[in-house]
């Protein structure tokens, strides 16, 4: 019983899931992504949350993420199981930060009935996308950025806002 009481109690922001810490990981160790929030999604129980990472980038770089999901569901990339998005959301401070997100996932948590081995495959496909999630970011930035230590953002790239 107190495993579960353990497993429902909130978790504070500075832990990362395990099954998403490594993209949370290779988001933030390019230099030009920051991540905010994050979830691994949680499909048992009461519990259900979708998967998703909050970040904040330079809006080219959001952007060439994006164009590289949307190419691999187009041409039916077999490393992604679902297909994945980036959102341009405001934070509180009304800078404009970015929400990686499979609407996959956000509708299958509205259906309350599902049978365990539902459960079990989605989980089985969540961890593959998020560890292919995570080579993908780093192979686009890489090829158009130069090292992930040193980004090569256009000079020209000014944020209007003073957000941090």
């Amino acid at each position: 019983m107190i495993s579960w009481l353990k497993f429902l109690a909130k978790k504070p922001y500075s832990e990362i899931d395990e099954r998403i810490k490594n993209l949370v990981d290779t988001m933030n160790a390019t230099g030009v992504i920051t991540t905010v929030a994050s979830c691994q999604g949680h499909f048992g129980g009461f519990v259900r949350k979708p998967p998703y990472v909050y970040f904040k980038a330079p809006v080219a770089v959001a952007a060439l993420i994006e164009q590289q999901l949307r190419e691999a569901a187009m041409f039916d990339d077999k490393r992604l199981k679902a297909f994945w998005l980036i959102k341009g959301v405001f934070d509180d401070n009304y800078c404009l930060t970015f929400l990686l997100y499979s609407p996959k996932y956000e509708q299958e948590l509205t259906s309350l009935v599902r049978d365990a081995w539902d459960c079990l495959l989605n989980r089985k496909n969540l961890d593959a996308d998020l560890l292919n999630l995570a080579a993908i970011v780093e192979q686009t930035l890489l090829l158009n950025f130069g090292d992930k230590h040193e980004p090569r953002i256009s000079k020209n790239y000014k944020h209007r806002y003073k957000c941090k």
